[in-house]
C-alpha cells in the first residue's frame, strides 16, 4: 500500500490505439501520470504488467507496449505520489497467429509451427492445414465430438481441402469459444490473405525480400565452402564416407561392448522386477482397497482399480482371475455403498458432486446423476407433504377455527415476558394483553417456503452440472435438449406441488385437480378463511420472497412463472379478503357509537363514526400498499388484469357503501347502546361503560349530519387515496357511493319529516274547531287563531332542533313540513261549506299569517296548497276587507316577532 500520497491519483482518459495484439505500441494519455519515470511503480494493461516496456514522457503522456493480454480491460497506473489510479477507457487485446516469417514483440513457441515428422521426412506444405482465420481459441469450452458434428452436418466436413467443406463445422470444431470481435479480426485476416493470394508469388517475395536475400547469401557461402573442401580433397567428398562410418561403428561396439551387456542384464532384471511388482500390486490390492475405503481415499481406490483393470482384465491365469474377481466384487460393493449414500437426502451439493464423481470413476452402470436428481425431486415433494400433514394434524388438535388466544404479560412495551394459552371466556387481569398465535396455515406456508428455498436451488445447480457434463456421464449433444426437458419437468413437478398445496390451504377455489388428489394435497379443517385475513399480507411477502429467490438463482421463466401466478392470485385474494373484512368492520361501527358530539357551523353536530370509517378504509389501503404494487422485476400491477378491472370497482363500492348501512342501523327504534360484542369475548370486567343514547329524532339529525360529512369531506378524501393507489374507475365508484348516501339522506329526511309533521298536521283540525268553532258565525276577528299559533310554535321547536344539530338540513326539512301543513289546511278549507264575512276574514288572516311567517321555506307545492285554500275561501261571494286584513296581519307579526325571528335567519345550505 502506498502511504503518504500528496497528489491526486492517476487517471487514464485516452488510449491510442484502443485494441491490438500482444506487443502493440500504445500511447496513454491522462492526468497525474507520475512526476517522473521513477515515480511510476506499476502499469497494468488488461491485468498484464507492462512496466518494463513503459516510456514515461510527461505527467499526461506515457508510451508502452502491451503484453500477452486478451479481452477488454482497464489500463491502471500505480504511482508513489498518487497511489492507485482509475481508467475511463478500455483496451481490447486479441491474439493473432504468428507465422515463421513474421516479427513478434513477444515470445512465440515455434514448436507448434513445425511437424516433428518434417525433421525426418519432407512433406508437402499443402497437406498441413493452417488456420485460415489466424486466431487462437483459448476458451475452456467442452470440445464437440466428431460424431455429434456428423449428426448435425451429415454431408459436410471441417477439412479445408474437401469440396464439401462446411464453415459451421470448422467454427464449432476449432473456434467454439471465440468471441465475436475475434471472429471479426479473423475475417480481416482471411480477406488480407486472399488479397495476397490474388497478387501471386511476386507479392510474397516483396514482403519477405530480406529473408530471401539472407537465405541466398547463406547458400552462396555454403557453396563456396563445399567447393573449397572439394579442391582440397582432390576427389568426391562422399567416396570414403561409408568406410569412415563403418570403422566408427566397429570401434564404438568394441568400446561399449561391456556396457551394452550390462545394459541388457539390467533391462532383464528390471523387467522381472516390474512383473513381480505387478503381481504384488494385484495380490495386495483387495486389502489396500479395504484400507483406503476406511480412510475415505476413494480416489486412490479408483486409480488402483483402473490400473488393475488395464493389467489383468484379459488375463487367462486362474489365480490372477480369482484375485481380480475379488477386486471387482469389492468395487461392486463400493459402488452400491456410494450409490446408496448419494441417494440419501438431503445432502450438500459439493458432497453429492464428489460422490457422483467417484461413481463415474468406478464406471458405475446406469446413470447415477439422473437417479440422484430424480431422488432429490421425490425427497423434496415428500418433505412438502410431511410438512403439510404435520400442520394439518396440529390444526385438528387445536379444534378451533379461530387462532388460539394467549395471555401475554409485557415487562416493557413490545417485549413479551411470557405467553400462555388461555380460554376465551376466562377473566383476565388489567395487566394482561390479548394477542393471537400465528395460525397453523401461516406457519405451514413459512415452513413450506423455507423447505423449497433451501433445497430447490441445490437441485437446480446439480441438474445444470449434469446437463453440462460435469458429473461424469456426458450428455450427448443431440440428446441434451431431451435431457433438459426431462430435468425441467422435475423442477416443474416440485413447484406445482408447492403451489397446489398452498392453493388448497388458502385459495381452495383456484385449485382444479381431481377430488382424490385435492384430498391428498389438503386435509385442512373446513374453517372460516376470514380468520386468516390479517395474516394474508404476510403470506404475500412469503410467496414473493420465494419468487424473487427463484429468479435470483437463474430459474427459467417457465418455472418462476408458476410461483409468479401463485403470488398474483394470493395478492388478489389478500385485497378481496381485506376489503370484505374492512366492509364488515364498517358495518359494525354503529356498535362503537359513543354519541359524543362535535358541533361545527359547517358540518353540524357529528360524532366520531365518520372519522373511524375513514381510518378503517385508509388503514386497509395502507396495508394493501405493498400488496398492490409490484415488488420486483417480473411482477405487474394487480390492476393490470382485465378481470380485476371489472371486479375491483364493485369491491370498492361495497366497502365504501358499508358505512351507509352502519348509519342506517342507528335509525332503528331498538338500537343497541354500544359494542357489547367485544365485552362478551373478554369478560364483563372490560365491558364498555353504558352510554346514554339520544332519542330517535335526535339520532336522525346526528346521522344526517354524519351522512353529509361523509358526502362532502370524507368520501372525496378516500377517492383521492384510491386514485393514488391506482384503483380503476374511481369516478364511477364515487358516483355509485354518493347515490347510496343520497338514498340514505332522503330516507332519513323522510323519516324525520314524517315524525315531526304527523303530530303537527294531526292537531290542526282538532285545534281549528276547538270550542265548537264555526266559520259561518258572525263575530269580529281580532288576531290569528290558536291553531295557527300552535303550528308555528311546533315548527319553531322543529327549527331549533334541526338548526342546532344539522343546520344544513333546515331548509329542506322545514320546507317539507310546511308543504304537509299547507296541504292539510287546503283539505280542511275545502271541507267548509259556508263562510260568513267574519269567517272569510279570519280564514284569510290565518292563511296569510302562516304563509308570511314561513315565507323562507315556501315552495311550489306549499304555494299551490295555499292557493287551493284561498280558492276555497273565494268561493264565498264576499271578500275580506283588505285594510282590516293588512292591519290584523301586521298586529300578528308584531305580537310574534320574537318567535318568528328564527324563520328569517339565513339558513346554511348543505354543500355538494
Amino acid at each position: 500500500m502506498v502511504r503518504g500520497s500528496a497528489a491526486d491519483p492517476p487517471k487514464v482518459t485516452g488510449l491510442s490505439p484502443k485494441e491490438g495484439p500482444p506487443g502493440t505500441k500504445i500511447t496513454i494519455r491522462g492526468e497525474n501520470l507520475g512526476i517522473s519515470a521513477q515515480d511510476v511503480l506499476a502499469l497494468r494493461i488488461c491485468e498484464v504488467e507492462c512496466l518494463l516496456s513503459m516510456e514515461w514522457v510527461s505527467s499526461s503522456k506515457i508510451i508502452a507496449r502491451t503484453g500477452s493480454c486478451k479481452g477488454v480491460g482497464d489500463v491502471i497506473l500505480l504511482t508513489k505520489s498518487g497511489g492507485i489510479g482509475t481508467c475511463t477507457v478500455k483496451f481490447r487485446g486479441f491474439f493473432v497467429q504468428t507465422g515463421p516469417l513474421q516479427e513478434s514483440a513477444v515470445w512465440v513457441d515455434e514448436a507448434k509451427l513445425f511437424d516433428k515428422v518434417q525433421h525426418r521426412r519432407v512433406t508437402s506444405p499443402l497437406m498441413s492445414q493452417e488456420d485460415p482465420l489466424g486466431i487462437s481459441d483459448e476458451a475452456t469450452h467442452r470440445r464437440i465430438q466428431e460424431a455429434d458434428l456428423l449428426d448435425m452436418f451429415p454431408n459436410g466436413t471441417g477439412d479445408l481441402h474437401y469440396s464439401n467443406f462446411e464453415p459451421r463445422w470448422f467454427l464449432l470444431e476449432n473456434h467454439q469459444g471465440a468471441s465475436f470481435d475475434d471472429l471479426k479480426a479473423g475475417l480481416t485476416h482471411l480477406q488480407r490473405k486472399e488479397v495476397q493470394k490474388l497478387e501471386g508469388p511476386e507479392s510474397f517475395v516483396k514482403e519477405n525480400l530480406d529473408s530471401f536475400t539472407e537465405c541466398l547469401t547463406t547458400l552462396q557461402s555454403l557453396q563456396g565452402m563445399i567447393l573449397s573442401d572439394q579442391k582440397a580433397s582432390a576427389g568426391n567428398l562422399t567416396d570414403n564416407t561409408e568406410t569412415y562410418i563403418s570403422d566408427a561403428l566397429s570401434k564404438a561396439v568394441d568400446l561399449f561392448q561391456d556396457v551394452l551387456k550390462r545394459r541388457e542384464k539390467a533391462d532383464t532384471t528390471r523387467n522381472a522386477l516390474n512383473v513381480l511388482q505387478r503381481f504384488k500390486f494385484l495380490f495386495s490390492l483387495p486389502g489396500s482397497i479395504e484400507k483406503n475405503i476406511q480412510k475415505g481415499d476413494i480416489e486412490i481406490v479408483i486409480n488402483d482399480f483402473i490400473r488393475a483393470k488395464s493389467l489383468f482384465e484379459d488375463s487367462q491365469v486362474n489365480i490372477f482371475k480369482n484375485v481380480y474377481g475379488d477386486v471387482k466384487q469389492k468395487i461392486l460393493d463400493l459402488r452400491q455403498k456410494l450409490l446408496h449414500k448419494v441417494l440419501q437426502m438431503p445432502g450438500t451439493l459439493e458432497e453429492q458432486k464428489k460422490l457422483l464423481g467417484y461413481l463415474n470413476g468406478l464406471e458405475t452402470s446406469g446413470n447415477p446423476a439422473w437417479q440422484c436428481l430424480s431422488r432429490y425431486q421425490d425427497w423434496i415433494i415428500s418433505a412438502l407433504y410431511n410438512c403439510k400433514n404435520n400442520h394439518v394434524k396440529l390444526e385438528q388438535q387445536s379444534g378451533d377455527d379461530q387462532p388460539e388466544l394467549v395471555r401475554t404479560t409485557y415487562s416493557t412495551p413490545g417485549m413479551p415476558a411470557s405467553a400462555t394459552p388461555v380460554s376465551v371466556a376466562s377473566n383476565m387481569e388489567p395487566s394482561v394483553t390479548l394477542r393471537y398465535l400465528t395460525p397453523q396455515r401461516v406457519l405451514f406456508l413459512e415452513e413450506m417456503t423455507e423447505i423449497l428455498l433451501e433445497h430447490l436451488p441445490d437441485m437446480n445447480k446439480l441438474g445444470q452440472a449434469y446437463l453440462a457434463g460435469e458429473l461424469g456421464k456426458t450428455v450427448p449433444f443431440v440428446q441434451n435438449k431431451e435431457s433438459s426437458q426431462e430435468f425441467s419437468l422435475l423442477l416443474q413437478n416440485v413447484l406445482e406441488v408447492y403451489c397446489r398445496m398452498l392453493r388448497v390451504a388458502f385459495l381452495p377455489g383456484t385449485v382444479k385437480v381431481p377430488a382424490r388428489e385435492q384430498t391428498e394435497l389438503g386435509g385442512w379443517q373446513e374453517t372460516r378463511l376470514e380468520a386468516y385475513t390479517d395474516w394474508l399480507p404476510h403470506c404475500v411477502r412469503c410467496v414473493r420472497s420465494c419468487y424473487s429467490s427463484l429468479r435470483g438463482i437463474d430459474m427459467s421463466e417457465q418455472h418462476s412463472a408458476i410461483v409468479q401466478q401463485l403470488a398474483s392470485d394470493v395478492r388478489t385474494h389478500c385485497m378481496v379478503a381485506l376489503f370484505l373484512k374492512a366492509a364488515e368492520e364498517v358495518k359494525e361501527l354503529h356498535l362503537q357509537e359513543s354519541w359524543l358530539l362535535d358541533v361545527d357551523d359547517g358540518t353540524g353536530a357529528t360524532t366520531t363514526l365518520p372519522q373511524q370509517y375513514e381510518n378503517i378504509v385508509l388503514e386497509c389501503l395502507q396495508i394493501l400498499q405493498d400488496v398492490l404494487s409490484p415488488s420486483g422485476p417480473g411482477e405487474q400491477m394487480i390492476f393490470a388484469s382485465k378481470a380485476l378491472q371489472k371486479d375491483v370497482p364493485a369491491l370498492c363500492i361495497n366497502l365504501l357503501q358499508a358505512f351507509a348501512l352502519a348509519l342506517q342501523r342507528h335509525t332503528s327504534k331498538n338500537t343497541d347502546i354500544t359494542g357489547h360484542k367485544l365485552s362478551s369475548q373478554i369478560g364483563e370486567s372490560h365491558a364498555l361503560p353504558n352510554i346514554e343514547v339520544p332519542p330517535l329524532d335526535k339520532r336522525l339529525l346526528i346521522v344526517l349530519a354524519n351522512c353529509n360529512l361523509c358526502m362532502t369531506a370524507v368520501l372525496p378524501r378516500l377517492i383521492e387515496n384510491f386514485e393514488k393507489h391506482g384503483f380503476p374507475d374511481t369516478q364511477g365508484i364515487q358516483q355509485a357511493v354518493l347515490r347510496k348516501f343520497k338514498e340514505l339522506e332522503n330516507k332519513l329526511c323522510d323519516m324525520y319529516v314524517e315524525r315531526k309533521s304527523d303530530p303537527i298536521v294531526g292537531a290542526i283540525e282538532q285545534n281549528m274547531y276547538l270550542g265548537h268553532f264555526s266559520w259561518s258565525e258572525s263575530y269580529r276577528p281580532t288576531e290569528v287563531r290558536g291553531y295557527i299559533k300552535e303550528v308555528l310554535f311546533r315548527m319553531v321547536a322543529v327549527h331549533a332542533e334541526v338548526y342546532s344539530s344539522s343546520s344544513m338540513y333546515t331548509v329542506p326539512i322545514m320546507t317539507r313540513i310546511l308543504e304537509a301543513v299547507a296541504s292539510e289546511l287546503a283539505r280542511l278549507f275545502s271541507c267548509v261549506t259556508k263562510f260568513s264575512d267574519a269567517g272569510v276574514l279570519q280564514a284569510s288572516l290565518d292563511l296569510t299569517g302562516l304563509q308570511d311567517a314561513m315565507v323562507a321555506y315556501s315552495s311550489s307545492i306549499s304555494q299551490r296548497s295555499f292557493k287551493e285554500a284561498f280558492d276555497c275561501i273565494a268561493k264565498n261571494k264576499s271578500l275580506p276587507d283588505e285594510n282590516a286584513l293588512e292591519e290584523l296581519v301586521s298586529k300578528f307579526k308584531k305580537s310574534m316577532k320574537l318567535q318568528l325571528t328564527c324563520f328569517h335567519v339565513d339558513p346554511i345550505k348543505p354543500s355538494r
